[in-house]
Parts: structure tokens; C-alpha cells; sequence
């Protein structure tokens, strides 16, 4: 009965990581697969040449008070992670219509904040605007929000009058930038719900041992409590007979076998690949294939000679950045060059643990089509010209530098299975059509099969909503083995 277990978790990033934990905290027999050496999926902590970092830039929001917190208390880890919040979040660099640029590092009061977004003290028209809906969102209660889950962002804010620097502000930042999604099809509910979580401050990149380093632990919890975790472990597929789900088979032919599994590798994998489309119904089939992900992230790493940036992240928005999802189409298809986007230029080295002495980890990188195949080069010369218009001693400095994008994301993500997709930044994105969708909350059509991580609801920002799904998923779980 050696491979035996009352529930396997197939995948080890975010979501599956936390769930496995869970569930073994709940003193279920757990077996946790992965693809990868270790845990983390697309956030995996990386190790190499004195530099601790991630693949791509992480934007955590927010740092306390977070599911991240729950989960590491859950599971007797918290100890285990400093989350201290660096003394500056970031600097805002606003470029209004007349090409004049505006500075705002991340604190200090309101007036200074909408000053930089084009909004002096004298514009008491633009003030009141401003001051108006900034007040309606931080109050707007949670049963308000929650009707706002088929209304996009962009839709959402343009009833309202504002000076046209917040409004980019508003959407670049809590549509495309935190949830790479457009904010014409970013859900206005879990937008509001970020900002209401970020209204304090905390936001971030922290610890001091990576963002990854906190699903290692999850695995660690796992194994500590007595069950198994097998890491380079390609799975063929989840067994399924006579309608409910019966085990893995992996690539090696090995067999494990569990009435329960949760699957953390991507709704579209798992249903057409893992498990296979003969066993669900053609319109579920098709529902599927349909759905949207989020858009990837593309640019460069670099390695400078120095520590050059003194803010963890310079967020850069020219007026005009705020884009369509079909421009970002037109951008992929070459029939645009990337022209008005944002630009994020930031470092992992804010601890002295995460970087060699005297120097700095650096990326530099805007949004895209999740598309593997997509040809980076316009969207690499558009970001190096806007870093060397709004902080050109970069150049000075570079000495490595990497590609990043979209076809790095499978060899350690998901899977890419359907044309044009694969290098989504999380996974599934949480637009109006998919936030809160009840198919998208960890449940299957198959018995004994589900979900977890960014394919399987959950609310927040990337990892903080795989985090979420896996709490969400745990309750599935439990009460289905107790209905058995």
C-alpha cells in the first residue's frame, strides 16, 4: 500500500504547494508531484552567481495581513519567513500629455501623491474629483464590491469624472500591471478589492529568502508531517474510471493511486491534456478551450556593476498607457509597435542576502500576449528606450544581461498546449467573464477531481490568489472525503 494515499497533489508552485500543506496539516496521507527540482511553479526562487531571485518581478500585495500569513501560520512556518516591508514601496513616474514627467515616491500624504499624477493644490475642480472617488473606493463595502464582478475596470471608473492622471493611474496599475490583464476586461471588483488592501502601504516585494522559498516550505510541511514529495516527477496523466478519479500514472510508468486529486497544472492541462477530453462534456470541453489567461511579462534581467536603484521598483506611466486588450492583439500581430505602455523597472537586491555585495539585480519589462511564439524584439526596444529616457545611468551600469518573456514561462509553468498560449504570467486571468465564475472555484465535473492555484478562482494578485484558491480548495476536499 506503499503507493496508496488518501489525496495527491499534482504540481508544487503556489497553489498546489499550499494545498498539499493543508491538507496534510489536516492529517490527510498526501503525495505531492512536481516537474521541477523544487517547489515554486513560475515563482520558483532561483540561486545563481551570489543573486537569490525570481524568473520575473513580483509585485506582492499585500505583504501583512495576508493569505500568505494564514498559510505560513497554518502550517507552523511563519517563523521560518521575515516579512519586513521595505522603508520605500516604489517611485511613481508619470509623464503627462505634455511630456512633462512627475515624480512620487510611495508615501507621504494624498496631495503629494495627486500632485504627481498632474493634480495641483489650485485644481480644486480636479482635487474634489480626485479626493471623491479615492474616498468611494476605500469605503465602498465588500456586498458593493461583490456586484461589481461583471463590470470591468475601465467601465467602472469612467463613470466617474477624473483628472485624466489618476485615471491612468487607476487602471495601468490595478488592471494591467497587478492583474496583467486590460483593465477593459479586468474584473472592477477584485481591482477595487486590491486597492482597498493596498491603501496602507503594503505592498511590495519581500523576503529575505524569496518569494519561492515560501512554497519550499510548504513541501517541507509536507514531508515533516510524514508524507511524500517527489520532485523531477513528470506525471502522463490523471486516471479517471467510470466517472471518478482514481490516481497518476507518471511518465516513467510508476502508479499511485488515491480516491482524491487535486491539480495545480492548469485547468486547460489538465482537462485536455492530464486527463483528457473524452471524459468530460463537449460544452464543458469547449468552455474551456475558450478561456482567457493573462498576459505575459517581457524584458530584461540585468546584473549592474552597482546599486543604482534606491527605490525597490520605478513604475513608469506615460498619459496614454492605458491599452485595450485588442491593442495588446494588434501589438502581438505586429500590427502596432508597443508605443504609450508602462514600463516597471525594478530590483530583488533590497536585502544584502540577495545579492552580491556591491551589486544589483535589475529587471526592466512590460506586458504582452501570453504567447510563447510571440517575437519579443519590439517590445525589448521599447523598453529600453523608455528606461533610457527616465533613468538612462542604467546603461552605464549593465553587466549581464537577459531576455525574459513569454517562452521561458512552460519550462517551468504550466504546460503550453494550445496554440498561443503557455506564458501567462499566472494562469487564468480574472476577467469579467471568469472572476467569481462558479466552474472556476477548484470544483470538476469529475469525481474526486479538482483544482487549485490561479486556474481555480481565488481572490488577489497572482500568488496571493493561488494561495487563496488552495484555502478554498482544502474546504472542497475535506467536505467531499467527509460525504464519502
Amino acid at each position: 500500500m506503499h503507493n496508496h494515499y488518501d489525496i495527491i497533489v499534482v504540481g508544487a508552485g503556489p497553489g498546489g504547494a499550499s494545498a498539499a500543506a493543508l491538507l496534510a496539516k489536516q492529517g490527510k496521507r498526501v503525495l505531492l508531484v512536481d516537474k521541477n527540482k523544487k517547489a515554486g511553479g513560475r515563482m520558483m526562487t532561483l540561486h545563481r552567481n551570489g543573486f537569490t531571485f525570481e524568473y520575473f518581478p513580483i509585485y506582492c500585495v499585500p505583504i501583512v495581513s495576508s493569505r500568505y500569513e494564514e498559510l505560513l501560520k497554518e502550517i507552523d512556518m511563519l517563523d521560518r519567513v521575515d516579512i519586513t516591508p521595505p522603508e520605500v514601496m516604489g517611485t511613481l513616474l508619470y509623464e503627462d500629455e505634455a511630456g512633462a514627467v512627475h515624480e512620487w515616491e510611495m508615501r507621504g500624504n494624498v496631495l503629494s501623491f495627486l500632485r504627481a499624477l498632474g493634480v495641483p493644490w489650485w485644481d480644486f475642480k480636479g482635487l474634489y474629483q480626485s479626493l471623491f472617488f479615492l474616498t468611494k473606493l476605500f469605503r465602498l463595502p465588500e456586498k458593493e464590491i461583490d456586484k461589481l464582478y461583471k463590470v470591468s475596470a475601465m467601465d467602472y471608473v469612467d463613470q466617474f469624472p477624473l483628472p485624466k492622471g489618476l485615471r491612468t493611474y487607476f487602471l495601468a496599475t490595478f488592471g494591467e500591471a497587478a492583474f496583467e490583464m486590460t483593465s477593459d476586461k479586468t474584473s472592477a471588483a477584485e481591482a477595487i478589492k486590491l486597492f482597498q488592501q493596498s491603501k496602507d502601504g503594503s505592498a511590495g516585494y519581500f523576503g529575505r529568502k524569496g518569494i519561492g522559498f515560501i512554497f519550499e516550505l510548504c513541501t517541507k510541511a509536507v514531508e515533516d508531517m510524514g508524507n511524500t514529495v517527489l520532485m523531477k516527477t513528470r506525471i502522463n496523466s490523471i486516471d479517471v474510471e467510470e466517472g471518478r478519479v482514481t490516481g497518476i500514472t507518471t511518465q516513467s510508468g510508476d502508479q499511485y493511486f488515491a480516491p482524491v486529486v487535486v491539480s495545480g497544472a492548469g485547468l486547460r492541462q489538465t482537462v485536455l491534456k492530464l486527463v483528457g477530453e473524452n471524459y468530460f462534456a463537449k460544452d464543458y470541453v469547449d468552455w474551456v478551450r475558450e478561456l482567457e489567461g493573462n498576459l505575459g511579462c517581457v524584458g530584461y534581467r540585468w546584473v549592474l556593476n552597482k546599486p543604482l536603484l534606491k527605490s525597490p521598483m520605478y513604475i513608469y506611466f506615460p498619459e496614454g498607457c492605458v491599452a485595450t486588450y485588442n491593442e495588446f492583439e494588434e501589438m502581438a500581430a505586429g500590427e502596432r509597435k508597443p508605443s504609450r505602455s508602462y514600463v516597471y523597472l525594478g530590483t530583488t537586491s533590497i536585502y544584502p542576502e540577495l545579492t552580491q555585495e556591491g551589486k544589483q539585480l535589475v529587471y526592466a519589462v512590460m506586458s504582452c500576449m501570453g504567447d510563447p511564439e510571440i517575437d519579443i524584439k519590439p517590445y525589448l526596444d521599447y523598453v529600453t528606450t523608455m528606461v533610457k529616457k527616465f533613468m538612462p545611468e542604467v546603461f552605464d551600469c549593465i553587466e549581464l544581461e537577459e531576455e525574459v518573456g513569454p517562452k521561458n514561462v512552460p519550462g517551468f509553468g504550466t504546460d503550453a498546449i494550445l496554440p498561443g498560449m503557455g506564458g501567462e504570467t499566472y494562469g487564468l486571468a480574472l476577467t469579467v467573464d471568469q472572476a467569481g465564475h462558479e466552474n472556476l472555484k477548484g470544483r470538476s465535473p469529475i469525481e474526486g477531481l479538482f483544482h487549485v492555484g490561479s486556474d481555480a478562482g481565488g481572490s488577489g494578485v497572482g500568488t496571493h490568489q493561488a494561495v487563496d484558491s488552495a484555502f478554498n480548495v482544502t474546504k472542497l476536499v475535506l467536505d467531499h472525503m467527509k460525504s464519502k
